[in-house]
């Protein structure tokens, strides 16, 4: 078995997040884990969800539901267009004929993409293609630093590109620039890219905080923002998505039916060659790429192969070269296999946690506290009696990282909570919920927060998408919460139930639960939003503000909200590192959230592969120019 892994990396001060909405783009946001249940449907970048056969029907149904929730939307439509059933995936009228050369990098996926357009959806895919084709104005290197690409350089506080208060940008573009259909890239690029967001009524992070985008000359994009965006660096990038192009793809109000949603012109190394549906996209040099002698490969080709044993077999044999993202049995036999480069992430992205709910179920009420988990002794006695190493090996295969806080990777001086079952049973005691010789659970004996001899009985939930690893893992916790005499009753869910949204009864916007299992993490290497939408005071959802934010925990610590304003001003980083550490030590001792381990995206690749470097902080392909094949040794 081979593996590398990257070496571990200091993350701050770069400052992004993983969108804390769905990429599923709608007028009001939706829930974070939206996503996780998109990502289970259609496969993404995520090593440990299971991996299913997407047909075209899908994509179309996606879509329609896309335009469904749009309609309850204002959104900004040219007078006299027609209204349209459904987005047309037309195709390109590229070459009917495209040979797939010997010297090909192939790499096999699941399904077709929906398209490349990662600013409608988030499947994985889009982004995957969308990276080779759609420049950004800045983009995050596998050592977390940001490096400017079809920017000039970063805007900061330093060189006057980032206003005092931080609410203007200024982007200096790269001069000479031009898409592969040789138009000249501009600054009416990125102002388009804007338009199109906004008249379309789609979603993404950050660009509802855009006031008006002035392209005073060609090179010169000056954003207006109506407060401080932390990831204002990362506005135009990450993920697939990048700056769209003004000349090609029309209409800036109609982005869901545009064509160059499948019919792309590019900045980035390759251009779309031939796309046939459900067997390959071929993609071609582009003539017009800035990098000099980039990309290094002369063709580089999407093969769609939904069975997994199949992808590790032609991997084996060098006829595929990557395969992404997978998942057991396959993954363990990869492992085993003397000839396949098993890549893990380092550092992890995902954080299996236990979510608990402070408040009493069924009231979404942070004034009505919860009988057991309000009282954060309960909560320290859940951690202390979960044996994460255990947990890591049973249910993970040893493949993740047992964690005690959110920002493991800050180390911020945070001593991890070990495995003490006798400290759980003692700190349950003191918190008034006593167990009797001849009982198995627990009850209430003076708690104060329950009627006296009620059974510290919780329900606790996960989502059926994840696969078998989370359904191991929640039935292990089930045991060893069992053992210091808390009863956990599991349910097992569609990640449409457990975050739908609130007129549509999800369980954790009404706090319809008393603890879930799942696991997340923050795009980039600043935490900043996605840590204020989860722990904000200001985030929980109620019924007058089911957008409020993704508080399910209804955890109100009223002296975070100092740290949150803080952070959402532009701060030197040594002063951003220390509130992080700052807010991290809170929710260590709180546990508003209980972490468990921090999984990582894991990649299988022939060793004839070169130049690829996976890493968290965008998709794979962000390199793709630098991919090769190596030389066969002469037989």
């Amino acid at each position: 078995m081979a593996k590398i892994s990257q070496p571990s990396i200091a993350h701050f001060p770069a400052k992004v997040e993983r969108p804390s909405r769905s990429r599923f783009k709608f007028c009001a946001p939706l829930p974070l884990h939206y996503n996780n249940w998109v990502n289970s449907i259609v496969p993404n970048r995520r090593s440990f969800l299971t991996t299913h056969l997407i047909s075209l029907t899908l994509h179309l149904t996606i879509l329609l539901f896309l335009l469904l929730s749009l309609t309850a939307c204002e959104l900004i439509q040219p007078a006299a267009s027609p209204a349209s059933p459904l987005p047309t995936p037309t195709l390109p009228p590229l070459a009917l004929a495209v040979d797939v050369r010997d010297d090909a990098i192939i790499v096999p996926i699941p399904a077709d993409p929906p398209s490349f357009n990662a600013y409608l959806n988030n499947t994985g895919y889009e982004a995957l293609i969308g990276e080779l084709v759609y420049g950004s104005l800045a983009e995050i290197g596998p050592d977390g630093n940001y490096y400017p690409e079809l920017a000039a350089k970063l805007p900061t506080l330093a060189n006057g590109g980032l206003g005092e208060e931080g609410r203007t940008v200024t982007w200096q573009l790269r001069p000479g620039l031009h898409w592969s259909d040789g138009e000249p890239f501009t600054s009416g690029d990125v102002r388009f890219t804007w338009q199109a967001l906004r008249d379309s009524g789609i979603w993404a992070p950050g660009f509802d905080l855009i006031d008006n985008i002035e392209a005073p000359d060609p090179l010169t994009a000056i954003i207006h923002y109506r407060e401080f965006y932390p990831n204002y660096l990362i506005q135009f990038g990450g993920q697939g998505t990048g700056v769209l192009p003004a000349h090609h793809c029309g209409d800036p109000a109609k982005m869901l039916f545009w064509d160059c949603n499948f019919e792309p012109v590019s900045t980035g190394p390759f251009v779309l060659a031939q796309w046939i549906p459900g067997v390959r996209l071929i993609f071609e040099p582009n003539p017009n790429y800035f990098i000099p002698e980039r990309p290094l490969a002369s063709q580089l080709v999407f093969e769609i192969e939904p069975d997994p044993d199949l992808r590790q077999r032609q991997l084996e044999r060098g006829n595929v070269y990557l395969d992404l993202w997978p998942d057991d049995p396959v993954l363990s036999r990869m492992e085993q296999s003397g000839n396949i480069i098993i890549f893990y992430t380092n550092p992890a992205r995902y954080v299996l946690r236990l979510v608990p709910n402070l408040s009493a179920p069924g009231s979404a009420d942070p004034d009505i506290p919860h009988p057991a988990l309000a009282d954060v002794r309960v909560r320290q006695a859940i951690r202390y009696a979960i044996d994460t190493g255990r947990l890591n090996e049973e249910a993970f295969n040893n493949r993740g990282r047992p964690v005690s806080t959110e920002l493991f990777q800050f180390d911020c001086n945070l001593t991890p909570y070990p495995y003490n079952s006798g400290l759980a049973a003692a700190l349950l005691d003191e918190a008034g919920w006593v167990l009797k010789p001849d009982e198995n659970v627990r009850r209430c004996q003076g708690c104060g927060t329950a009627e006296e001899g009620a059974p510290l009985v919780l329900t606790s939930y996960i989502y059926a998408e994840f696969g078998n690893d989370l359904d191991t893992a929640h039935r292990l916790i089930k045991g060893m919460l069992a053992e210091v005499g808390i009863e956990l009753q599991r349910q097992v869910v569609e990640g449409g139930q457990l975050w739908d949204t609130w007129a549509n009864n999800g369980l954790e916007l009404r706090g319809n639960f008393d603890l879930d299992l799942w696991d997340d993490g923050y795009y980039g290497v600043d935490p900043t939003l996605y840590l204020s939408d989860y722990f904000d005071p200001r985030a929980i959802p109620t019924r007058d503000n089911p957008v409020a934010g993704l508080n399910v925990s209804r955890y109100r610590n009223l002296d975070l909200i100092d740290i949150f304003d803080a952070l959402h001003t532009p701060l030197p980083d040594n002063r951003r590192r220390v509130l992080l550490c700052e807010l991290a030590t809170v929710l260590y001792h709180d546990l508003p959230h209980i972490p468990l381990l921090a999984l990582p995206d894991v990649y299988a690749i022939n060793p004839a592969l070169q130049g690829v470097s996976p890493h968290i902080y965008d998709t794979v392909t962000w390199n793709a120019g630098d991919w090769y094949l190596a030389p066969s040794p002469p037989e």
